[in-house]
C-alpha cells in the first residue's frame, strides 16, 4: 500500500487496491477488479475478457493483495490483463508466487533486530502509554524478537501484551506462543488476529503429500540440506525425488525458507514460529516417534560417514561437515539418548565423534557421553563401547574432573577395547590409562602402558599411533626426558597434517618443552603457530595456547601482552568450561605477583593449590610460574602469614577467584613492576 501511495502521481488513471482475502473462489476476480475500479461489466461473456477490453485504454497501477489462496485463477486473470493491456502494471502480493511471464519476485525478510525491536517499542506504547524500553528491558525484547523471527504480526501481537505483562514475563510466556499471541480487533481480519491463524491460513493452502511433509521437516532442528529432507520425509507413498519436488513448493509458498551459502549444498529452515506450529501437526499425526528414528538414524549415518575424514586427519574438513548439524545431532541424542527411544543410534554417533570439543563444548559434550556410558553394557557392540568411554576419558580430562574418576573410566575403555580384539581401540586405551597414571605421576606405571600400546605401531592407524606418541612424550617432558621428548613431539608433528587439531597439539607441547629448557622465543613461535589452527578450529585447547603464550610474555615482562591475552582467555575459559580455568587463575596470580599486587596473589595461589591438589598435575609451563610465584611472596611474607594468606584463598568461592583474575586482567595501566618480581 505504502508503495502504491509513492507511485499515485506517477500513474495517470491512478492506483488501485484490489483485495482479494475474502474471495473462496477466483471466478470473482474479474468483478472484484472491476468493483474497485467503478468499473461495470457486461453480463455476457468471458468476465476476464470483458475485464481487459475495459482496462485496455488506462494507465494505471493495479494492487493486488493476497493472492495465495486463489493463485492459479489470479495468475491467469493477470496475466491476460498484463497481455492485453500495454499501459497496465501489477504488483500483487502472495505467499506463493504467480510463475507468469515478465514476474519478478521480491521475498520479503523478517524484520532485522532494529526494526524489529522499534516495532514493538511502537505497539507496546499503543497498548500502554507508560511502555518505556531500559537499560534493563532491552536485551529481553531483542530477544523476543528473536525468538518470533522478525515476523510482523507476531511482535505486533506480543507488543500489545505489555499492558498486562513485563517484557519478562512475555518472554517466560513465550513458549506457549499460540495461546499467547491473540488479540481481538474488529479492524483485523481474522487470519491476522492469532498467530495460530496465520500460519493456518498458509497450511489450509497445502496439499496432503505438501502437509506431510511440512510437519515431518519440524524434527529438523537448525534447518538441513535436501538430502537430509529426502532421508527424513520419505516413505512408501512419497519418494525422495517427490520430497525434493514437494519442498520446492513449500519454499514457493513461503513455508520454508532457503538460506544460500558458498559450500555445494544450500541449507532451509522453518522459521521458530513455524516449526512449533509443524511440530504440533506432527503429534496430532502420529508420526513424531517414527519420524525422529530417522533423524536419529540419519545423523548418525552422518557422522560415521566422515569417519576417512578423521582417520586422514582432515579435521577442517569434517569439521565443516558436522559443525552446522549440531543442533541435529542434539535434537537426535534427546530423543535417542536421553529418552532412550534408540540407544544403539545415539552409541554410534558418539563413537564416531572423533573429537567431540571440536564439535561443541567439553562441557556438554561430556554430558552427552556420561549418559552413553550409563546405558546397559549387554546391549553395546565391543568397539562402539571401547570408543565412547576413550572419548569420555579425554571429556573428563578437560573439564577437569579428578584423576582417580578419569583412571577409573579409562579402565572400562580398555577392558572393551580387549573384548573387542580391536588393535586401535586397544593401543589408544592403553594410552588414555597411561596418561592418567602419568597425571598422577605414577611414572613407572604410565611407561608400561606406553610401552605396551606402541609395541606394535606399525600395525596401527595413523591417529592411534599420534595418539599414543604424543601422550607418551608429555609423560617423557614431565619426567625431565627432555631429547626423547623432542624426538617424540616432533615425530608427531611431522606425521599429523598441518592444521589438525593433533597437529598443533604437537607444536604446543614443542613449545612447552622449548620453555622447558629457556627457549622463549622458540616456545613463544610454536605456541603461536598452535593457536593459529585453534582458533581456525575453534577448539577448547585455544584457551591453553592463549594462556602458554601469556606466561612466555611474562617470562620476558611483556606485562601489557600477557594481561591482554589472559583477559582473552579468561573469556574463553567462562563460555566453553573446558579444564585450563585454574591454569589460567594461576597465571592471573602470577601476574599480579609481578605487578606488586601480592595480597591478591596470594589469595589466587591459595584457591589455585587446593584445586590442584589431588585433582591434577600442572604442565610444565605451569609449573615454572607457580614456583616463581611462591619464590616471590615467600620473600615478601614470613612463613606463618604466607600460609594465612593461602589457606584464606583456599576458602574462596569460585566467583570470587573470577572476580580477582578479572581485575588482575583489566586493560589498564599498571606500575613497573618490582625488583622482587623481576
Amino acid at each position: 500500500m505504502q508503495v502504491g501511495a509513492n507511485l499515485l502521481d506517477g500513474s495517470g488513471d491512478g492506483v488501485w487496491f484490489v483485495e482479494l482475502a475474502p474471495l473462496a473462489n477466483g471466478d470473482y476476480i474479474p468483478a472484484t477488479v472491476a468493483h474497485a475500479l467503478g468499473i461495470a461489466l457486461p453480463a455476457g461473456g468471458d468476465p476476464t475478457e470483458n475485464l481487459v477490453r475495459a482496462l485496455k485504454s488506462k494507465n494505471a497501477l493495479l494492487v493486488f493483495d493476497n493472492c495465495e489462496h486463489v493463485v492459479e485463477p489470479a495468475a491467469r486473470a493477470i496475466a491476460a490483463i498484463l497481455s492485453g493491456c500495454q499501459k497496465i502494471r501489477v504488483l500483487a502480493s502472495s505467499r506463493q508466487g504467480l510463475e507468469i511471464a515478465g514476474e519478478q519476485t521480491y521475498r520479503l525478510p523478517s524484520l532485522e533486530p532494529d526494526a524489529a525491536v522499534a516495532l514493538f517499542c511502537e505497539r507496546a506504547r499503543d497498548a500502554d502509554k507508560r511502555f518505556v524500553l531500559t537499560g534493563e528491558s532491552a536485551p529481553v525484547v531483542a530477544e523476543i524478537c528473536r525468538r518470533l523471527d522478525g515476523i510482523p504480526l507476531a511482535i505486533e501481537l506480543a507488543a500489545s501484551k505489555t499492558a498486562v505483562l513485563s517484557p519478562k514475563q512475555l518472554s517466560e510466556k513465550l513458549n506457549e506462543r499460540f495461546r499467547l499471541l491473540t488479540q481481538t480487533s474488529r479492524d483485523r481480519l481474522p487470519r491476522q488476529q492469532t498467530l495460530r491463524a496465520l500460519i493456518d491460513w498458509s497450511f489450509d493452502l497445502l496439499d496432503a503429500d505438501e502437509r506431510a511433509v511440512f510437519r515431518r521437516l519440524s524434527v529438523f532442528s537448525g534447518g538441513w540440506t535436501l538430502q537430509a529432507a529426502a532421508a527424513v520425509c520419505a516413505d512408501a507413498a512419497i519418494d525422495e525425488w517427490h520430497v525434493f519436488e514437494l519442498l520446492s513448493a513449500l519454499v514457493s509458498k513461503s513455508l520454508v525458507v532457503v538460506e544460500p551459502s558458498d559450500d555445494d549444498e544450500w541449507r532451509y529452515r522453518l522459521l521458530n514460529s513455524i516449526r512449533e506450529y509443524s511440530q504440533e501437526r506432527l503429534a496430532a499425526a502420529n508420526e513424531g516417534d517414527g519420524v525422529a528414528k530417522k533423524h536419529a538414524q540419519y545423523y548418525a549415518e552422518l557422522v560415521c560417514g566422515v569417519a576417512p575424514l578423521v582417520e586422514s586427519l582432515e579435521d577442517v574438513q569434517w569439521q565443516r561437515a558436522l559443525a552446522p548439524e549440531i543442533d541435529n545431532i542434539r535434537a537426535a541424542l534427546d530423543w535417542a539418548l536421553f529418552r532412550e527411544n534408540d540407544t544403539a543410534a545415539a552409541r554410534s554417533l558418539l563413537a564416531h565423534v572423533e573429537w567431540p570439543e571440536l564439535v561443541t563444548t567439553p562441557q556438554e559434550a561430556v554430558r552427552w557421553f556420561d549418559a552413553a556410558a550409563k546405558l546397559d553394557d549387554a546391549e553395546a557392540n565391543h568397539v562402539t563401547r571401547a570408543c565412547v568411554l576413550r572419548h569420555l576419558v579425554r571429556l573428563e580430562w578437560l573439564v577437569g574432573r579428578p584423576i582417580a574418576r578419569r583412571e577409573a573410566t579409562a579402565i572400562g575403555a580398555l577392558a572393551a577395547a580387549r573384548a573387542s580384539s580391536d588393535p586401535d581401540e586397544i593401543a589408544r586405551a592403553l594410552g588414555n590409562l597411561g596418561s592418567c597414571h602419568r597425571d598422577a605421576r605414577r611414572f613407572d606405571d604410565a611407561e608400561a602402558l606406553f610401552s605396551e600400546a606402541y609395541r606394535s605401531a606399525d600395525t596401527l592407524s595413523a591417529i592411534a599411533r599420534n595418539a599414543v606418541l604424543r601422550n607418551w612424550a608429555v609423560s617423557n617432558l614431565q619426567r625431565g626426558d627432555v631429547d626423547l621428548a623432542r624426538r617424540r613431539f616432533g615425530e608427531v608433528a611431522d606425521r599429523e597434517r598441518p592444521g589438525s587439531e593433533a597437529h598443533a597439539s604437537a607444536l604446543l607441547n614443542l613449545g612447552e618443552l622449548e620453555f622447558a629448557v629457556g627457549n622463549v622465543e622458540a616456545a613463544r613461535a610454536a605456541a603461536g603457530k598452535a593457536r593459529e589452527t585453534f582458533v581456525h578450529l575453534n577448539a577448547a585447547p585455544l584457551a591453553l595456547a592463549i594462556c602458554n603464550l601469556a606466561a612466555y610474555a611474562m617470562a620476558v615482562d611483556q606485562y601489557d601482552d600477557a594481561r591482554a591475552l589472559l583477559r582473552e582467555a579468561l573469556g574463553l575459559l567462562r563460555h566453553s568450561g573446558a579444564r585450563w580455568m585454574i591454569s589460567a587463575l594461576e597465571h592471573h596470580a602470577v601476574l599480579a605477583g609481578l605487578l606488586g599486587d601480592h595480597e591478591r596473589a596470594a589469595a589466587l595461589l591459595g584457591f589455585t593449590d587446593a584445586r590442584y591438589a589431588g585433582n591434577d598435575t600442572r604442565e610444565t609451563t605451569e609449573q615454572h610460574g607457580y614456583e616463581r610465584l611462591t619464590r616471590l611472596l615467600t620473600r615478601i611474607y614470613d612463613e606463618e602469614e604466607f600460609a594465612q594468606r593461602m589457606s584464606a584463598g583456599a576458602r574462596l568461592r569460585d566467583e570470587q577467584a573470577l572476580e580477582h583474575a578479572a581485575a588482575i586482567s583489566q586493560p589498564i595501566s599498571h606500575d613497573a613492576a618490582t625488583a622482587e618480581g623481576k
